[in-house]
């Protein structure tokens, strides 16, 4: 008999198996990235029909194979239905999805704190109800995986030499993973030069809990937040093993 094994999963991505079934990528809280066979689910009456959907949270039932595991049951843990109400949070939502994609591994040792942390990102951007919220969402998200990830971004010090910014404008450099004094040089192509006061709204929502609002939540607006989610956006590329395709349809938005 076949093992069979429980955990929460995410969908990411499926693709068509045949007529009636699908081949669905999800993000594990136990295993990181799986691939698992859903039989029926493009069934409109079948019991797994909706909940291979992109982006539906489940509390799964998987059935070991040698090959492939199958999903034997699924029980939708969050839908985050009203991602697929707005165009936005969609656009956003598939760039966190292509993010997660691209650094996540099979059986990765941090799958608990990545799962938990895509999971938060997408119930916040299905509950924003302003664009800022969407993108003060999307660069938490950042934020916080990069940390997991070892690519975590320093903004207290130069990371040249080693001197504390201040309340000095300085440059991020995608090289050094972070901020530069004005007067380093560097190899870098792109340096882009940081006001002060964008250097402390990073590092307090850095520092921050992802569920926990700051001053930065009330005060912030898009000219200003969204600038740092394409100067993080550009960073995590820069670190990305593979290419990323979600980045120019952000562009357009």
């Amino acid at each position: 008999m076949r093992q069979k094994y429980t955990t929460n999963a995410i969908n990411l991505k499926s693709y068509d198996y045949g007529e009636a079934d699908k081949i669905v990528m999800m993000y594990s809280k136990d295993k990181g990235l799986i691939r698992c066979l859903a039989k029926g689910s493009k069934k409109p009456n079948g019991k797994l029909c909706g909940r291979m959907d992109m982006f539906v949270a489940n509390n799964l039932l998987l059935t070991k194979g040698k090959s492939m595991d199958t999903v034997s049951q699924a029980e939708i843990v969050n839908s985050f239905f009203r991602i697929r109400q707005n165009t936005e949070k969609m656009f956003y939502s598939i760039y966190c999805a292509e993010t997660i994609k691209n650094f996540g591994e099979e059986n990765d040792e941090n799958s608990d704190v990545i799962y938990d942390i895509f999971y938060s990102v997408l119930d916040r951007i299905s509950n924003s109800t302003t664009e800022v919220e969407i993108i003060l969402a999307a660069i938490r998200f950042q934020l916080k995986i990069m940390q997991v990830l070892g690519y975590n971004p320093e903004f207290n010090v130069c990371n040249v030499c080693r001197e504390k910014i201040g309340d000095n404008y300085s440059k991020f450099s995608f090289e050094h993973g972070g901020l530069i004094c004005l007067n380093h040089k560097t190899s870098d192509e792109k340096l882009l030069r940081i006001h002060p006061k964008i250097k402390d709204f990073l590092k307090t929502l850095q520092e921050t809990d992802f569920n926990i609002l700051t001053d930065y939540d009330k005060l912030a607006n898009v000219r200003v937040s969204k600038p740092c989610f394409d100067i993080l956006k550009e960073y995590i590329e820069h670190c990305s093993p593979k290419k990323f395709k979600s980045t120019k349809v952000l562009e357009a938005i």
